[in-house]
């Protein structure tokens, strides 16, 4: 089916297939600690706003340190810095495990935890991106990030099976940790196989001069623009979920802060089911209206969710949730990155990063509102804000669609080595491009 054949396309390139694997594992073990570290902060304390602040770390470390990831990547060498990135978040996971094995885990500790693992995705994220950008031919580019949200959805199915399936049964929490700690036992030699690329031949300026010329270009494409702000809206509003659903189960509910696996499974496997279509728009006209009906379903995934009355309505309410949220993310990031020039890939990335760490650290304040004027009301507002926000994105749409698209860089051959004859970096590195618009 030639929608399919869209859909996958990629994946013909053998250094894609194993950049793709390692990512699906990595991101798996990933997504299991963060969805446990709000049950295991509620635990200890039995605060919403306990349950935020421990996954403020990662957002201290993404969003002070993403944009500094994202002037690297487009300066060296990808896969050292992903490989960093990837051995340190395991390390981490590793002694996280180690410490609530022998009860010494407190909640400083784990946005300690967090804060360690956020700067690692703030290097590793935005290389890893535009490493795709190496590995696959320009014109593949949208749907090899398209299959990277795939990725992201498939682990978030396999996050929360393993966590129903392990903890409590299997394992405990810190087992579940020590499991995950073992999944890059594969992750590390698939990405240490890979071809290392070069690192970009463009003079260099001070971090700064770069970082700013990022900022610039980005902000100054009407299409990037509008696509990074209302990335950051529904990442912000579509993660509060995480946090405030162990004081929903156990404060509304009666039920474990610790049972959210059957929820997040229920998200996951709805988010993957629609990634796979979405996959092979992400390059036609739809891609845009796609983008918004995604937005729209996620918020009102959360008014249902305000007023669910039973465990099982809110796996029900997880359903549109995960639907919206991982749909949005997959499409606006492909159109992220499909619309810049190449040389820009680690800069615009890791301002897409910025809304990981933006959503981390207004964890905290989620859980504070949700103290002060309950779990189900805060809900609301969250459902409330992701509206205002896709209409915000919509109605810039309408404005700015019939502007023409910024020429696009061609891009390198599929083996991940230049091919000759292309364009490696910006004509100018000194001159921020002056895209149409």
């Amino acid at each position: 089916m030639p929608l399919f054949r869209g859909t996958f396309a990629a994946l013909q390139h053998r250094d894609y297939r194993m950049l793709w694997s390692g990512s699906l594992l990595a991101t798996t073990a990933f997504m299991m600690s963060f969805m446990l570290v709000p049950s295991v902060a509620f635990e200890i304390t039995g605060s919403n706003a306990a349950a935020g602040l421990a996954q403020m770390g990662s957002g201290i470390g993404m969003f002070a340190v993403a944009p500094i990831g994202g002037v690297i990547a487009d300066r060296v060498a990808k896969k050292p810095l992903v490989l960093a990135g990837q051995i340190v978040p395991a390390l981490v996971i590793l002694a996280t495990g180690v410490l609530i094995q022998t009860d010494l885990i407190t909640v400083p500790l784990l946005t300690l935890a967090t804060l360690i693992m956020g700067l690692g995705f703030a290097f590793m994220g935005p290389a890893r991106q535009a490493w795709v950008g190496e590995l696959v031919p320009r014109d593949t580019l949208p749907n090899a990030i398209a299959l990277q949200g795939i990725a992201q959805n498939m682990s978030q199915v396999a996050a929360p099976l393993f966590i129903a399936l392990l903890v409590g049964t299997v394992l405990d929490i810190g087992g579940a940790y020590l499991f995950m700690a073992s999944l890059f036992v594969v992750v590390l030699p698939l990405t240490s196989l890979l071809p290392s690329t070069p690192a970009s031949a463009k003079e260099r300026r001070p971090i700064r001069s770069e970082l700013m010329a990022g900022l610039a270009y980005a902000w100054g494409v009407p299409r990037l623009r509008t696509l990074w702000l209302g990335f950051v809206g529904v990442v912000v509003c579509g993660f509060a979920f995480q946090t405030l659903l162990p004081g929903l189960l156990d404060e509304e509910l009666g039920r474990q802060p610790t049972e959210v696996g059957p929820i997040f499974l229920a998200m996951a496997v709805a988010g993957l089911a629609v990634s796979v279509p979405l996959a092979g728009i992400v390059v036609t006209r739809w891609s845009w209206p796609a983008l918004l009906a995604m937005g729209f379903v996620m918020a009102g995934g959360f008014l249902i969710l305000s007023i669910a009355p039973t465990y099982a309505l809110v796996i029900v309410a997880g359903v549109p949730i995960g639907i919206g949220r991982s749909g949005f993310m997959l499409v606006s990031t492909a159109l992220l990155m499909s619309g810049a020039d190449r040389a820009y890939h680690g800069r615009v990335m890791s301002l897409a990063m910025m809304a990981f760490g933006s959503q981390a650290l207004l964890a905290p304040l989620w859980g504070l509102l949700a103290d002060a004027i309950g779990v189900r009301q805060t809900l609301a507002v969250v459902g409330v804000v992701a509206t205002v926000v896709t209409a915000a994105v919509g109605l810039s749409w309408v404005r700015i669609r019939r502007e023409p698209e910024p020429p696009a860089e061609p891009g390198p051959a599929p083996t991940g080595r230049p091919a000759v004859g292309v364009v490696t970096s910006a004509t100018d590195a000194e001159d921020v491009p002056q895209a149409a618009g």
